[in-house]
């Protein structure tokens, strides 16, 4: 369990780090994890989800695997023909 109180950014920040780290993050074991109700974890979750960063998927969430496309980064780089 967290010691101390996180607010609703740091909370989505650590959510989103685990789901990174092992692939999927569990609502109920989250909740536990930051001491707070179950729909303040799915709360966060949605926030995470609209900003395309993870998957929600009953009770759990998995974390979104951008391409260097979708991230709007250049796949190659362009050179120049002079």
């Amino acid at each position: 369990m967290v010691n101390e109180v996180l607010g609703a950014r740091e909370r989505q920040r650590e959510i989103l780090t685990q789901a990174r780290e092992t692939g999927r993050v569990d609502v109920t074991s989250v909740a536990g994890q930051f001491g707070v109700a179950a729909e303040t974890i799915r709360r966060d979750m949605k926030v995470l989800e609209r900003s395309g960063l993870i998957r929600r998927s009953y009770g759990s969430a998995y974390p979104v695997v951008r391409s260097v496309f979708e991230a709007g980064k250049p796949t190659t780089a362009s050179k120049s023909n002079t």
